[in-house]
């Protein structure tokens, strides 16, 4: 017999491997359309690629039966390690999302499939069959859901397109890690739930994914001046807005604390809730935290976003954190424009606002909000004057704005307030449309009476 050499081995196995992939491509209807509608998805997909290998470990990580895969002798999760699955991960589906299927990447996930398995590199690694399904099902549904939540309303036809694509690549590349397994031989007890930092899983996972293009992280600070002493004695607090920040400063027990106004739960307005002694407690359901070091009471390896704060001179100043991406430094006028858009931050482009829709603008700092009422384009400042909700993270309805927070109402084409707890009405701005593009001015147009009633 000759000698097969190494290179023409492995183009063997990948030319198998190819075959099989196109056979079960056939075999479930996975089309060259299907291939294409998955690379008009990519941009999408690899937006969401963080989040759901973040999502996937944070799942892994609260089950005994594969938390034991990433945890060292002392039963501690070995970062060094999780950081090394991510990566393979990411890279995985980083690039079943390019919609190019060939020889090569037949081959690509065949051994991929049997890395899991005591045929791998490893033979001491063996991850069963069924969680490797498991990963499967999870990605599908992650993928259903960025593509509807990115598409549904702009481009219904390729969401429909890309879901059936995705859905149909995603078996067969079930069936190419799954054929690695010739039979399963580990038993598992009942699985109990372990605790989880999920904010540091997400954040290694968003960190590994900026590692693999090359991205790095600076972070300075930003001192801001917010208020003045005096406007919060003992026992008060301050809620303030810094650019998209919406932050609640507590002088409490002669210090000074700021915390990041939103709740770990479902991002309710956690500064606004009742302080007892140094347990804060949000109004929406119930979740408390340590005012002084913003740690959530039941498991305080995570908490809020705190802020250092200082008085001087009567002034109440903040220090808040920027990060910066990239392998060149911003440019001088980078924060007056949107990303990527071209736009300075009181623009927007009339045919991406629809009828129904808002959008959060900036107009000389101040967080302002514009509306598509029927045609017609309106702008208000951003926060609620009860208690400083975001009002873009609440509803429009027939020209009604509704605060997210306590259910305040506003008729957007003049600010009015419709119904309380709100009594004073929104400041409302000048609105110029040049071609497709729309500018907030600083300009305020008259706003009705404040509310007398109660």
């Amino acid at each position: 017999m000759t000698d097969v050499s190494p290179d023409e081995a492995k183009a063997a196995q990948a030319a198998e491997a190819g075959r099989y992939f196109r056979h079960m491509a056939q075999f479930v209807g996975f089309t060259e359309d299907d291939a294409r509608a998955i690379k008009e998805s990519q941009l999408i997909i690899e937006k969401y690629i963080p989040h759901i290998v973040g999502q996937f470990y944070d799942h892994l990580l609260r089950y005994p039966p594969t938390r034991k895969y990433f945890v060292n002798k002392e039963g501690e999760v070995d970062q060094e390690y999780l950081r090394l699955r991510m990566v393979h991960n990411t890279t995985f589906w980083r690039r079943a999302a390019t919609g190019e299927y060939d020889d090569s990447f037949a081959h690509y996930v065949d051994l991929v499939g049997k890395a899991h398995t005591s045929d791998g590199a490893d033979p001491n690694i063996y991850i069963p069959e069924r969680y490797v399904i498991g990963q499967m099902g999870f990605v599908q549904h992650a993928i259903s859901e960025a593509l509807e939540k990115e598409l549904h309303e702009v481009d219904p036809d390729l969401e429909s397109r890309a879901a059936r694509a995705w859905n149909l690549l995603l078996m067969v590349i079930l069936e190419l890690l799954s054929r690695a397994y010739s039979g399963e031989h580990e038993v598992e007890g009942e699985p109990t739930v372990a605790s989880v930092d999920s904010a540091e899983v997400h954040r290694l996972a968003v960190d590994t994914y900026e590692r693999g293009l090359g991205l790095y992280r600076s972070i300075t600070f930003d001192e801001v001046m917010v208020g003045y002493a005096e406007e919060v004695p003992q026992g008060e607090r301050l809620l303030v807005q810094v650019g998209d920040l919406s932050i609640g400063i507590f002088h409490h027990g002669d210090k000074w604390y700021a915390l990041r106004n939103h709740c770990l739960h479902r991002a309710g307005p956690v500064a606004t809730g009742e302080l007892e002694g140094q347990t804060l407690t949000c109004p929406w359901h119930g979740y408390q935290y340590n005012v002084a070091t913003g740690e959530y009471l039941n498991d305080p390896s995570v908490a809020l976003d705190t802020y250092q704060v200082e008085v001087r001179d009567g002034r109440i100043h903040l220090r808040i954190p920027q990060v910066t991406m990239g392998s060149e430094p911003a440019s001088p006028d980078a924060e007056s424009q949107q990303p990527g858009s071209g736009l300075a931050e009181h623009e927007f482009r009339v045919e991406e606002l629809r009828p129904g829709q808002m959008r959060r603008l900036r107009v000389e700092g101040e967080p302002v909000v514009v509306y598509n009422v029927g045609g017609e384009f309106y702008a208000t400042h951003g926060l609620c004057t009860h208690a400083r909700g975001q009002l873009v993270d609440g509803e429009l309805e027939d020209g009604v704005v509704l605060c997210p927070l306590h259910g305040s109402r506003f008729d957007v084409t003049n600010g009015a307030v419709l119904y309380g707890p709100a009594r004073r009405p929104l400041r409302c701005y000048q609105i110029e449309v040049d071609g497709d593009v729309g500018r907030v001015s600083s300009e305020l147009v008259q706003t009705p009476e404040p509310r007398s009633d109660g």
